[in-house]
């Protein structure tokens, strides 16, 4: 009797798909049978290469992170560009990604932040999500510092409540694109927010 051959799949773009599942359904709203559908998968397959759904599911968190997340903060530091120019250009990228038609719509951060309240998301899970929230505030608090040094920006505000503000921003931003909001009404609210600097 021959062995049963396993399927051969391509990771990398399995990790895609299962993390555009996540990002459309939330972890609650994700089954083990739309991952396997969406991965072209058996559970076997996905249990051997991620682990259980909450692995699978950190995994595709910080896929996330690394292909959508760290190009948005790049933006900050453009070179010949003044303070306000390079924070609407970071807003303007993430809102931009929140609205591209081929994703899923909105963040996928910002979507497992809201998810958190309550019991459906595993507590190693949470801990991945407060994790990529902490590195982002820690980020953007070190920005408005560095800012504040150079003379850009009022050194009357605390660096840690604008960056509080700023990631308010970005995650009102996404729901409201999760929501169906345009690109240009998008591109008004960070034109006026932009002018509080």
């Amino acid at each position: 009797m021959k062995a049963g051959r396993h399927r051969c799949f391509d990771k990398e773009i399995a990790l895609e798909q299962a993390m555009d599942v996540f990002w459309t359904n939330g972890f609650a709203g994700t089954s083990m049978s739309d991952l396997t559908t969406a991965m072209g998968i058996n559970k076997p397959s996905l249990y051997s290469a991620f682990g259980n759904k909450e692995k699978l599911y950190k995994s595709t968190l910080e896929r996330y992170v690394q292909k959508y997340g760290a190009i948005h903060a790049e933006q900050l530091f453009l070179e010949g560009k003044s303070f306000n120019e390079r924070l609407r250009s970071y807003l303007t990228s993430i809102a931009q990604m929140a609205t591209e038609p081929k994703l899923p719509g909105g963040c996928f951060v910002c979507l497992s932040t809201c998810e958190m309240d309550g019991a459906s998301i595993p507590v190693d899970a949470m801990q991945t999500i407060f994790k990529i929230n902490q590195v982002t505030n820690s980020s953007l608090t070190d920005f408005f510092k560095s800012e504040i040094a150079a003379g850009n920006v009022s050194s009357e505000r605390s660096p840690n409540i604008m960056a509080n503000y700023i990631m308010s921003l970005q995650f009102g931003l996404a729901v409201m694109a999760r929501s169906g909001a345009k690109i240009s009404e998008l591109d008004e609210i960070i034109t006026l927010s932009t002018e509080q600097f």
